[in-house]
């Protein structure tokens, strides 16, 4: 079976929220700020075709509509698919190299997973990134001139900048999530 693309859960999840026709999910992706992923048709009816085909979707018509367009609903193994991928461990290569990959993840975890897996979710984030800028930190130093700043040292700061808002990003998140649960109780 092939690989699975991001685009693909993006859809699940979307989804599993409401079901909804091709024409709806391209008009999310148009029109949100889920705009990079691809709003056109040769994308996304072939990842749903590809989701009908592994029995994650179920298609039926839309009630009283004149075009005959079909809504797509997820089944349960789409549902089951949907939260394997919500639910896979965080590592160092997702933290590289699959930053929006993990923000869709994490999008999608209210009514899909339990709210003690979206704080571990959080704790594996916050944990990886804290070792990444860590070593990202010591390799920065290591880069510094004597003759300045230079372009090439400007450019990687910038991106150990990133890696640091993430990781303030998830330690406030995961606060908020705490404080929300006391607050329920």
């Amino acid at each position: 079976m092939a690989k699975t693309s991001s685009l693909e859960y993006a859809l699940l999840g979307l989804l599993k929220q409401l079901p909804q026709s091709g024409y709806d999910l391209r008009k999310i992706f148009a029109t949100t700020p889920m705009r990079h992923f691809s709003d056109s048709p040769g994308s996304i009816y072939p990842a749903l075709r590809r989701m009908q085909g592994r029995k994650w979707l179920v298609a039926g018509a839309e009630g009283g509509n004149a075009r005959k367009r079909q809504a797509f609903r997820v089944s349960r193994a789409g549902e089951r698919a949907l939260v394997e991928w919500l639910r896979r461990p965080i590592t160092r290569e997702d933290v590289i190299w699959r930053n929006q990959e993990l923000a869709l993840r994490f999008a999608f975890l209210d009514g899909n997973v339990e709210r003690e897996f979206t704080r571990t979710f959080l704790d594996d984030l916050e944990r990886e990134l804290t070792d990444y800028t860590r070593e990202l930190r010591d390799y920065a130093r290591s880069m510094k001139s004597d003759s300045g700043p230079n372009t090439g040292l400007l450019a990687f700061q910038q991106g150990v900048e990133g890696y640091e808002a993430q990781l303030a990003w998830a330690r406030r998140a995961r606060k908020q999530l705490k404080e929300a649960s006391y607050e329920s109780r």
